[in-house]
């Protein structure tokens, strides 16, 4: 802009420069027909003064008017020269603004990029640690029915072996019965042979066949009082 407005300057000085030329060349034959007269007489010396007044004042004029005229287009060209250079500002103002928001917004999109995979991380975390509790639980209700199935099983022992053994305590009562009501007769006279019982086994050490084993004993020892 500064070598714009040398450049305008130059030429209104040139500009100057010429008009004064040219006001200085139109004075010198003034002044050759002003001592022509003079030597010839002085005929007609008011009416050429007047032409010549007249003529300068016209080309002055003339000159003063182009000179407002290259004023104005100077002063013209300045605005929009300062208005070029205020929208030259405003865009690179604007233009470091879109740089700084485009960065602002990769960092943005490189945060969430982190947030995104951490999120993930964290959702596979979770899903092995449901899967790892869901086998913990089944192991544990597995765990705990077969609690439930074993203290069923130990309860039911537990009632068939007070069964054979009120059942034999029956038995026994018969039989002291029976001796009581023939007193004539010896224990000899029956011949009875103590029936060999093993003893009761661990209640946690019992299955199903020594339950068989054990109702099979029942049922000859009965068996062989009835055939007495």
């Amino acid at each position: 802009m500064e070598v714009l407005c040398r450049i305008i300057e130059g030429i209104l000085t040139n500009k100057v420069t010429d008009m004064k030329g040219r006001n200085g060349a139109q004075s010198i034959p003034m002044r050759k027909k002003k001592d022509k007269v003079d030597k010839n007489g002085s005929n007609n010396q008011d009416g050429d003064d007047c032409s010549i007044f007249s003529s300068e004042a016209l080309a002055t004029e003339k000159e003063n008017e182009e000179l407002i005229s290259l004023r104005k287009q100077v002063e013209d060209l300045q605005k929009k020269l300062l208005e070029k250079d205020e929208l030259l500002k405003s865009a690179e103002l604007s233009k470091n603004q879109i740089n700084d928001v485009r960065a602002e917004l990769g960092k943005l999109k490189r945060d969430a990029a982190e947030k995104d995979s951490l999120i993930k991380s964290i959702q596979l975390q979770l899903s092995d640690a449901k899967i790892k509790l869901a086998d913990k639980q089944a192991g544990l209700e597995k765990t705990q029915w077969e609690a439930m199935t074993s203290k069923q099983k130990v309860e039911e022992l537990q009632n068939n072996i007070d069964s054979m053994q009120g059942e034999f305590s029956s038995f026994m009562l018969l039989l002291n019965g029976l001796t009581k009501n023939n007193p004539t007769t010896h224990a000899d006279d029956y011949d009875l042979e103590p029936y060999p019982l093993d003893p009761l086994p661990c209640m946690d050490d019992v299955n199903d066949e020594e339950l068989q084993k054990m109702e099979e004993a029942r049922q000859a020892y009965v068996a062989a009082v009835a055939a007495r």
